[in-house]
């Protein structure tokens, strides 16, 4: 490749490095919007004690964090993320959240599990 060539060429792969790229959760929080809304109510109500993201560490060692398996687990359940932002649970207290807000934080909880599974 000729002198001037490289001075076009490098600073572009240079820029092209740096770019912010999408990453997974991006791309499907755009596909399923309730999983980017579930996320932000993670964020809001959740992420004072627990870790929303994966390879989070929570901030409260009893808290589990949204990727574990006890936290996917207790997502599957039908109406247990419901009832344990509803009445609390171990040190935890009750969070006020819509079933719509429940609905959605369900959606991003099992985006984690995918994304976990995944080699």
């Amino acid at each position: 490749m000729t002198p001037r060539r490289l001075r076009i060429v490098l600073p572009v792969l240079a820029l092209l490095a740096t770019a912010p790229v999408a990453t997974d959760s991006a791309a499907k929080a755009k596909r399923d919007p309730a999983i980017a809304r579930g996320h932000d109510v993670a964020r809001r109500a959740c992420a004072v004690c627990h870790a929303v993201d994966v390879g989070g560490k929570s901030a409260q060692p009893r808290a589990p964090s949204f990727a574990s398996q006890e936290l996917q687990h207790v997502a599957a359940l039908e109406g247990r993320v419901a009832m344990l932002t509803r009445e609390g649970h171990y040190g935890m207290s009750p969070v006020a959240l819509t079933a719509a807000e429940i609905a959605d934080l369900q959606a991003y909880i099992a985006s984690l599990e995918r994304r976990r599974a995944k080699p």
